[in-house]
């Protein structure tokens, strides 16, 4: 079996009606496979991209610390990933639901900063739901076309070449749209407020003011075992005082606009620098 249908094999989540014999009516139906997911991507991706190699240095830092957390520390089948590339970002989803997100939002927190190494910033998203093996909805011809071409990744358009990416589902959709949702501007780590109790006190937060249902995580000043544990066996990561210092310097080489200032250095219990 290929390496992509291991992936999906490992991803297939299906739904099914849980029901007690002894009950009078079934139990509500359960979604099963129901994770976390950490939407990532680079700050500024498109404007970075005219600016020379700063952009690629940002997306490069992205999939190496993804890589090293997933190859040097989350390995077996209780903590292993899966992650998927869309553009500039990344979907990273647990392979099982777990009822405390100190994982989860450690994780985010250590690719922020591992990100903040090469110049650039990222902005991530915290969510739940489904994420599922989606190939058995493709048409036919595609199906046909992977087949002649002993891919499931992509298929031939004559000489050029169709990518396919076989999973999908609300692990995705939820976190992008909670941070479509969030007005904040800037490199921020957001996550339902309703789901803000499930993480710790170790990771400092606010609620966003008028929009209580969003809570914004402190990535700079957040200390937990777990971020330790990741720094020390994945060298993903880094200290508070290295991230403060990589927000500043990206304000002073990039000069964003001022809404992204003030919500980067609000998010993360910093001062307006002196003009």
């Amino acid at each position: 079996m290929g390496g992509g249908n291991v992936q999906r094999a490992g991803e297939r989540r299906t739904r099914r009606m849980i029901t007690d014999r002894n009950a009078p009516v079934p139990t509500p139906p359960v979604e099963e496979g129901r994770r976390w997911s950490i939407w990532i991507d680079i700050e500024g991706f498109s404007t970075l991209w005219t600016r020379g190699n700063k952009a690629v240095l940002g997306l490069r830092a992205l999939m190496e610390g993804i890589y090293r957390l997933g190859t040097r520390l989350y390995r077996d089948d209780s903590e292993r990933l899966f992650a998927h590339q869309f553009g500039d970002g990344f979907i990273i989803v647990a392979d099982f639901h777990e009822p405390q997100l100190d994982r989860c939002a450690a994780i985010a927190v250590a690719l922020m900063r591992h990100v903040s190494h090469a110049g650039c910033l990222a902005r991530v998203a915290i969510a739940e739901g489904e994420f599922a093996d989606i190939s058995g909805l493709w048409p036919k011809v595609i199906h046909e076309a992977a087949a002649r071409d002993g891919s499931d990744e992509c298929v031939s358009l004559g000489s050029g070449l169709m990518t396919l990416l076989p999973v999908m589902g609300t692990a995705l959709i939820a976190a992008n749209k909670l941070d479509a949702r969030n007005p904040v501007k800037g490199s921020i780590l957001t996550v339902a407020t309703v789901d803000s109790i499930r993480i710790s006190p170790s990771f400092p937060r606010r609620t966003v003011d008028g929009h209580a249902a969003f809570t914004i995580l402190d990535w700079v000043h957040a200390e937990h075992a777990h971020i330790d544990r990741i720094w020390s066996r994945a060298g993903v990561g880094g200290s508070p005082a290295d991230a403060e210092r990589a927000i500043r310097d990206y304000i002073d080489a990039e000069d964003p606009p001022t809404p992204w200032i003030r919500g980067t250095l609000d998010s993360t219990n910093l001062t307006v620098p002196h003009a």
